[in-house]
């Protein structure tokens, strides 16, 4: 069982982040929330705490040896969580992870549905079986201190307050509110007022709506 790797990152992909450790290079699927984290790492030493598991599951013949990371312990255990809900496998669940681990188990923790729409991959009845199966279950996670805040933070603009409260105004709650800033603050656009900021937002929600009726 493979539980955590130190190596150079040498290659991120949306979904996946390559480390090499002593001549040899391990493929690791990563949360999409985690890469923004990453761009400045390339080249870098980093450690990644990992979830080793067989792709494939019973009654396959070849059932291929998987690695998902993660750059801490919690956010390891918030996965291991997540993925005990019937129907959430593990690719599902690491697309899910868009938004930050205490954003996401507050938003279970307060049955806030909407939020939990908001996150890639996530419906209506995904979110109202995650709430039944996780609340009262996440209180350390919800408590946990953002990694935005202690380690690499998402530039906040002096607009910030004015986007939420649109946002507000037109109905999401003020989880969902947090966690569709913090999706378009991570995001390679560099919005210079509200406005722009909030064009970007909805053209995430229209993205994650179009992937959905997609699926």
């Amino acid at each position: 069982m493979i539980s955590r790797i130190t190596g150079k990152l040498i290659q991120l992909r949306e979904d996946k982040a390559t480390v090499e450790h002593n001549g040899i290079a391990y493929d690791l699927l990563i949360p999409s929330g985690i890469v923004h984290r990453l761009r400045n790492l390339r080249g870098k030493e980093v450690t990644f705490f990992t979830f080793h598991y067989l792709e494939g599951g019973m009654g396959v013949s070849n059932p291929i040896p998987r690695l998902a990371g993660f750059l801490s312990d919690l956010e390891r255990e918030f996965f291991e969580k997540l993925i005990t809900v019937q129907g959430m496998g593990i690719r599902v669940a690491l697309r899910a992870l868009a938004a930050p681990v205490p954003s996401i188990a507050k938003a279970i923790e307060c049955k806030d549905v909407p939020a939990l729409i908001s996150l890639p991959g996530i419906g209506r009845r995904t979110a109202e079986k995650i709430i039944a199966e996780l609340n009262g279950k996440l209180a350390k996670f919800a408590l946990l201190r953002d990694h935005e805040e202690t380690s690499r933070p998402v530039h906040e603009p002096d607009f910030k307050d004015e986007v939420i409260d649109v946002l507000l105004q037109l109905g999401y709650s003020a989880a969902e509110s947090e966690i569709l800033l913090r999706r378009a603050l991570s995001s390679d656009v560099h919005a210079e007022t509200a406005e722009e900021l909030i064009r970007e937002i909805f053209k995430q929600q229209r993205e994650t709506h179009t992937e959905k009726m997609t699926s």
